[in-house]
């Protein structure tokens, strides 16, 4: 019995593996995009020639590869959630490596440098808007906490000026990393020399750079204001943790 459920499990994998190759090749072709519903399960068994255990194994692969969602009474839809089950592994894998916070730093500078000078290119008038809006809001909240949501916000907008996807799901994933430390510093920040004021001013240096399109001044504002978080104080963050 143990010899025959195995083989029936290797088969049922065999078979969801070619409806899961499949998918992603009309997913590729054009044939299925985001928000597509896909057919019902039983036309599904009968087109692609399988059982049902054989199917749902399928969608569930599917689903944790972020193309599949199942909603409830609905059916089974296209979705676009690769990044958060592509990105998401590459945190752990970080995490479990020993990853150090000097290397977390510089994937941090690199990205966001080559960001600001892409944003003072493609910064459109309601871009700026949502950055003074975003300043503006981190400069009313009340406390160090609230204080960092808006900080990691204002970062992530400059990302998503640029205009470059891959690199935005990037940033997204090394902020899940960086929002370890980044409340710290802001709250540090108090303390130890560097007033919120001046986070304050540095912001609005970057933001006019962007605006006045004049990508080697963003650079800089980035790189000074970047260049206040030192490695030091993300260890003493991380370990406070």
């Amino acid at each position: 019995m143990a010899e025959y459920i195995n083989e029936k499990t290797s088969e049922n994998k065999k078979l969801s593996d070619q409806v899961i190759r499949h998918i992603q090749q009309m997913i590729l072709d054009g044939e299925l995009s985001e928000g597509d519903k896909l057919p019902p399960e039983r036309e599904m068994t009968e087109r692609f020639s399988i059982g049902r255990p054989a199917l749902r194994e399928a969608l569930k692969s599917l689903e944790m590869l972020g193309l599949v969602e199942r909603q409830h009474g609905r059916g089974n839809f296209i979705v676009n959630n690769i990044q958060s089950s592509y990105f998401e592994p590459l945190s752990l894998s970080f995490i479990l490596s020993h990853g150090t916070q000097q290397e977390l730093y510089e994937m941090r500078s690199c990205l966001e440098l080559f960001a600001v000078r892409k944003a003072a290119d493609t910064a459109s008038p309601t871009d700026i808007l949502a950055l003074r809006s975003n300043l503006k809001q981190m400069m009313a909240a009340e406390d160090a906490s609230s204080k960092a949501v808006f900080d990691r916000g204002f970062h992530l907008e400059i990302v998503r000026i640029a205009g470059n996807t891959l690199l935005y799901n990037t940033m997204e994933n090394l902020s899940y990393l960086m929002d370890r430390f980044i409340e710290r510093s802001v709250r540090l920040s108090y303390f130890e020399g560097d007033s919120i004021e001046n986070i304050y001013k540095e912001h609005e240096a970057i933001i006019s750079a962007i605006e006045h399109r004049s990508a080697q001044t963003a650079e800089d504002a980035m790189k000074k204001h970047l260049g206040k978080i030192n490695v030091p104080m993300i260890n003493d963050a991380i370990s406070a943790k």
